[in-house]
């Protein structure tokens, strides 16, 4: 008998290899990451708004339709509140939280500012001012 445990001779049948346990870790990923919104806790779906110091933030928020649940605040990316963000939000209420996705760009413009991040032309002299005018906010 060996007595090293790391000696790959002496593995037992219980063991995973590495190969093995990188393929389970990544099969469950895909497949939790994967998984549509449960359709078995309905979702309110609510445009709010914030008033701040200096103007009113506009929002999306999303909660079960019932009982009280635990915060959860999505920030979005450079594109701000869009349909996407949006989704996301419905996702998470339907696993059970209160989200709130609030318009980074409040201050220049009500939501949706882009509809979408996979059309923004960047060498476009309009979209390139719009961003300064956005981000400088």
């Amino acid at each position: 008998m060996n007595d090293d445990p790391h000696d790959p001779a002496d593995a037992s049948g219980t063991e995973l290899s590495r190969r093995e346990f990188v393929a389970l870790s990544v099969a469950a990923g895909l497949a939790t990451g994967t998984s549509p919104a449960r359709a078995d806790r309905p979702v309110v779906d609510k445009e709010v708004s914030i008033r701040m110091p200096d103007g009113t933030c506009d929002a999306a928020f999303f909660h079960p339709a019932s009982g009280t649940h635990p915060g959860v605040l999505v920030w979005t990316d450079a594109f701000g509140l869009r349909p996407s963000f949006r989704e996301i939000g419905r996702r998470l209420a339907a696993e059970g939280y209160a989200v709130l996705v609030p318009n980074p760009f409040w201050r220049v413009a009500k939501a949706p500012v882009y509809e979408s991040a996979a059309n923004v032309d960047f060498q476009d002299p309009a979209t390139r001012a719009k961003l300064v005018d956005v981000h400088q906010s």
